[in-house]
């Protein structure tokens, strides 16, 4: 899909029409992937970019992103421009990052995955974390290499980040008229393609015994 596509795709889950520059090959394609009934759209999209890769699939992420629409990106001079016609829209960050953690929070959030964190005695955040690949193979990140600490970093910023934007929809359905929403956000992850992965929504059981506050 082209950056345009994607954009109206947002667009239309979230209830507004796509731009009149749509051609006619995309909106065919846009017939492909979404629902043909107009009145049954979520009003509520999650939206991440991954540039590269997340090479491991364990249980849990599945369950996260399982009814997921993924596509690699068609890069060109196109923006992801998305509709908003005056309507209020609740648009949330999966960007922001921990200001801090801990060895036990990445202790707890790898064995949510699946993996383990064999802590260091002698220095804080300066472990390894062994995390299980789709494979059947172990990938282990060291703390004290700063590519793999960053990587680890933004792992729990983006688990973190995603239940509280869970949380927040919970409390914005309560109301009488909720407004549409828009959960967006970047993932820096291995190698270079970048994908996009689109769903009406995630729901609360997929982040069921996440570790992180």
């Amino acid at each position: 899909m082209s950056l345009r596509e994607v954009g109206a795709a947002v667009s239309v889950l979230l209830g507004f029409a796509p731009s009149d520059a749509l051609s006619a090959a995309s909106s065919s394609k846009l017939n492909e992937v979404l629902m043909p009934n107009p009145f049954n759209r979520p009003r509520a999209v999650f939206m991440l970019e991954v540039t590269g890769e997340i090479p491991f699939v364990a249980e849990q992420a599945n369950a996260m992103f399982n009814g997921a629409f993924k596509t690699k990106i068609v890069l060109g001079s196109d923006k992801a421009g998305i509709q908003l016609p005056g309507e209020e829209v609740s648009v949330i960050s999966l960007d922001e990052e921990l200001a801090d953690f801990t060895d036990k929070e990445i202790s707890d959030f790898a064995s949510w995955l699946g993996g383990s964190y064999v802590v260091d005695p002698l220095e804080a955040l300066n472990g390894e974390l062994a995390l299980p690949l789709a494979s059947g193979a172990t990938m282990s990140l060291h703390m004290s290499k700063k590519a793999n600490r960053e990587f680890i970093a933004s792992l729990l910023a983006l688990f973190h980040n995603s239940r509280r934007a869970v949380e927040m929809h919970e409390d914005l359905s309560q109301s009488t008229q909720p407004p549409a929403e828009l959960v967006k956000g970047c993932f820096d992850g291995l190698k270079h393609r970048i994908d996009w992965a689109i769903l009406g929504w995630l729901p609360p059981s997929a982040l069921e015994g996440f570790p992180i506050e």
